[in-house]
């Protein structure tokens, strides 16, 4: 009891002392957070309405760059180049920063899909937070505030705190993505950018080959919101796969032939949209994410006692499961898995319809 009141006492001093500024800064930071909440859409909005397009690359320099090329691995030393017969598109999560800016572990997985399966194009330079593929740092009005954000987060110590910034931002532009009022315009955008990263690898829309788009984290809402736009532009099957995503019921469920979420369960991010997004609540049967769950269109696979990043998270390979293979190499496997199996049953399929001219024309403007 005498240690309880020690410890009361100790509480209430620190408050009569810092109280005022504590409260201070807990309000400035629910103030920050509303404007920016307000300000979210304001990117994209202005995107549409082209009042960006003055300060991006002339049309007539971005046709004399150089095609973007797949990244595809020999099939041995003696063989040529295998030519890609399905392609892979990855969104990373809310902490990066950029399309070129991949953390290291989603590197090494990347390079760990394309060595199993040699046969698959591989396209990782898409910002997932931005419909227009500009990455925070490369913003020219607020590139050098991120630069710098980025900057004191690499560095460490205190102010590695700083860096929660940028999954605060990335964050609202997931929701963004989930919005029924923005979500129509985001997600197109989105899509646009993809189909467009599609064609610069080599691709060839209406001819059956098919497409995988995989998010992590928030990037699961945007491949999921993208769905809806990019299926009849490829007009070819495609599967949408997120790791530890935190998705809405969105359209894009209802385009794409096959959706499978892999979660651990140990990661409370990716099972707070279980509460968020009303259209996941199991009560709401006829939402398109229940229906999809019902007719085995979507699949929930738990990988194991995973957290959603860092130690123990899905792309860790110094923890293990009690089977031996370590978190990475069993998500690793487990995705394989799934492209596979997909490949393989719409490997004959015949092309879908067209419909890729329009997001091509959006993606001309960029």
């Amino acid at each position: 009891m005498q240690s309880l009141f020690l410890i009361l006492e100790g509480l209430r001093a620190f408050f009569l002392t810092f109280g005022v500024e504590i409260l201070f800064l807990v309000g400035m930071l629910v103030f920050a957070m509303l404007i920016a909440g307000v300000l979210a859409p304001l990117h994209f909005l202005g995107w549409w309405a082209g009042w960006t397009e003055a300060k991006q690359q002339p049309a007539e320099e971005r046709k004399q760059r150089a095609p973007v090329q797949p990244s595809v691995v020999k099939a041995g030393d003696d063989h040529p180049r295998v030519p890609p017969r399905h392609y892979l598109v990855f969104l990373s999560g809310i902490g990066n920063t950029s399309a070129e800016a991949l953390a290291s572990e989603e590197q090494a997985f990347l390079r760990n899909l394309q060595a199993a399966m040699p046969w698959l194009a591989i396209i990782d330079n898409i910002f997932a937070y931005s419909p227009d593929n500009t990455g925070l740092t490369e913003d020219e009005e607020r590139g050098e505030f991120w630069r710098t954000v980025l900057a004191v987060k690499t560095a460490g110590g205190r102010g590695a705190a700083l860096g929660n910034l940028i999954n605060m931002r990335n964050l609202l532009q997931v929701a963004v993505s989930a919005d029924r009022r923005y979500a129509p315009v985001f997600n197109y955008g989105t899509a646009s950018t993809i189909f467009q990263a599609l064609l610069d690898a080599g691709y060839t829309p209406r001819m059956g080959v098919p497409v995988t788009l995989m998010g992590y984290s928030g990037g699961g809402q945007v491949v999921f919101g993208a769905a809806h736009f990019l299926k009849p532009a490829i007009g070819a099957p495609l599967q949408v796969i997120s790791l530890g995503g935190v998705m809405a019921s969105t359209r894009g469920i209802d385009a794409a032939d096959e959706l499978v979420h892999l979660e651990g369960t140990h990661d409370t991010v990716a099972a707070t949209a279980d509460i968020l997004f009303w259209g996941r609540w199991p009560i709401a049967r006829h939402s398109r994410w229940n229906k999809a769950l019902a007719a085995g269109k979507l699949r929930r696979i738990t990988l194991g006692p995973m957290v959603h990043t860092g130690p123990k998270g899905y792309l860790d390979t110094q923890t293990f499961l009690p089977e031996g293979p370590s978190y990475m190499e069993h998500t690793t496997a487990t995705t394989v898995e799934l492209i596979t199996a997909f490949h393989q049953h719409y490997s004959g399929a015949r092309p879908g319809p067209g419909g890729g001219q329009r997001l091509a024309a959006v993606a001309e403007r960029r």
